[in-house]
């Protein structure tokens, strides 16, 4: 069984249970196969960047653009397998990018990059965000004020974190990963991220 097929079969019993209409079951379906597909991304991204010896910044990377798509959304593939191997790849290969640059950064550059990648991830996510998809429509002026919301907060959390980690020898390694990730999960929910995801979409397709 696929994991769009267990998820469906769990969103009708629960549907069923709970006497919602087929909208909400749709949505909780969506929910359901987003996170088992997201759980199971997470420990190859895990186990396969640790292999290769840059897991932290790799998960770090994984954990930021995680956290802030579930404010401010994005496409998907149309297939699950499409979405596991583009993004795993996608992750290692921005993770791999940041365990390379990080060391050729000096403090005043990484400022700057927090600075910058703060102002341009904001920016973008209030243009943009939130993104939506088939399967997760936002429907109202509400639901989207309240998501752009989330996600330009976040966005403040993380500048405020950055600079917080950047004081902690120990921690700041992982700042330049955060950048990132930030700037990743952004740049998905324009016009241009979704038709790169389309693109990757096709690709993998065949």
């Amino acid at each position: 069984m696929s994991i769009h097929e267990l998820s469906v079969r769990c969103a009708a019993y629960l549907a069923r249970e709970l006497d919602t209409d087929h909208i909400q079951e749709n949505r909780m379906a969506f929910g359901m196969e987003l996170f088992l597909g997201e759980l199971i991304k997470l420990l190859l991204v895990i186990i396969i960047s640790l292999l290769l010896g840059i897991l932290p910044e790799v998960l770090t990377v994984t954990l930021t653009a995680g956290f802030l798509r579930l404010a401010s959304g994005g496409e998907h593939c149309t297939a699950y397998y499409r979405c596991l191997i583009g993004g795993v790849t996608c992750f290692l290969v921005l993770g791999g990018i940041a365990h390379v640059w990080y060391p050729l950064l000096g403090r005043l550059d990484l400022l700057l990059m927090v600075v910058t990648g703060t102002v341009i991830s904001a920016a973008l996510l209030y243009l943009y965000a939130p993104g939506d998809t088939a399967n997760k429509p936002i429907n109202t002026t509400a639901e989207k004020s309240r998501f752009k919301r989330w996600s330009l907060i976040i966005v403040g959390l993380y500048f405020v974190l950055m600079i917080t980690m950047m004081t902690i020898p120990l921690a700041e390694i992982l700042v330049f990963p955060i950048v990132i990730g930030m700037l990743e999960q952004s740049f998905t929910v324009t016009p241009w991220g979704y038709r790169f995801i389309h693109g990757v979409d096709r690709l993998l397709g065949g």
